[in-house]
């Protein structure tokens, strides 16, 4: 049922995620719909672009660093909004556009990648008693919706393997429930949280996310987040080849002399 976030939760989320809305204008250097990348001209052009743009070396490093900006800017704001809130986000494809401001300098963080701007911000929270529904149907549309036919089509024209990519998504997943945890204000919330992170690794088959098995819980030991001991930090299983766009590793990368690496 309809349940509209609070001016202080699209606040929050605008803080955490950098999440625009639709009457949040700014000056772009360049916009695309986030639906349009599922067709293969598009999306080829828009990756030379912005690897031209940021420096990348090629569509393989492009496609990676989109996925993990894309995550933080799309996955963890509906995830939050979902365990923390309780509502969901109207995430649709076509409803979501990747923009790169034209100053990029001036804007917080001062990033060439782009952000996220919502056409549709309209959000929905569980009836009473039928939770567990929502939330299927709600990962349903995130993911299988949403995310997967990205995935797929990105990897595609990139030659990248999808485990690569979902991993990408994987790393944004777990500090979000994690730092969630560690924030809910009391033992109802945490329980919410610890379910449904549960939930996404574990309980699910692959269907809800577009594939044929669940894509996160051969990536992630939901032990760490149950204990308390943290697994933010845990090695990758992929590389995700940020040390082609930088000089230096990421923190979890599973490269051999990678250890100890910013």
């Amino acid at each position: 049922m309809p349940g509209p976030l609070t001016a202080s939760e699209w606040t929050d989320l605008s803080e955490r995620f950098g999440l625009l809305r639709q009457d949040s204008p700014r000056s772009c250097r360049r916009s695309v719909r986030a639906a349009d990348l599922l067709d293969r001209e598009t999306r080829e052009q828009y990756l030379d672009w912005l690897g031209g743009y940021i420096g990348s070396p090629s569509r393989r490093v492009t496609a990676s660093t989109l996925v993990k900006r894309y995550a933080y800017l799309a996955v963890s704001p509906a995830l939050y909004a979902m365990s923390v809130y309780n509502k969901e986000l109207t995430l649709r494809l076509e409803h979501c556009f990747l923009e790169t401001y034209a100053d990029p300098e001036r804007h917080p963080g001062g990033t060439k990648l782009p952000h996220l701007r919502l056409a549709d911000d309209r959000s929905t929270e569980p009836e009473p008693g039928r939770r567990d529904e929502w939330r299927e149907r709600s990962v349903r549309e995130l993911f299988a919706g949403h995310v997967a036919p990205l995935l797929r089509a990105l990897a595609e024209t990139a030659r990248i393997p999808p485990v690569v990519l979902w991993e990408n998504v994987v790393v944004r997943i777990v500090p979000l429930f994690e730092d969630a945890l560690e924030e809910a204000g009391d033992r109802d919330a945490a329980g919410r949280i610890r379910e449904d992170f549960r939930y996404l690794v574990r309980e699910i088959p692959g269907e809800p996310f577009g594939e044929r098995r669940n894509p996160l819980s051969g990536l992630v030991d939901p032990a760490g987040l149950e204990s308390g001991d943290g697994c933010r930090h845990r090695l990758r299983r992929t590389c995700c080849l940020y040390y082609e766009i930088s000089a230096e590793y990421c923190r979890r990368c599973p490269l051999p002399g990678a250890s100890g690496s910013s």
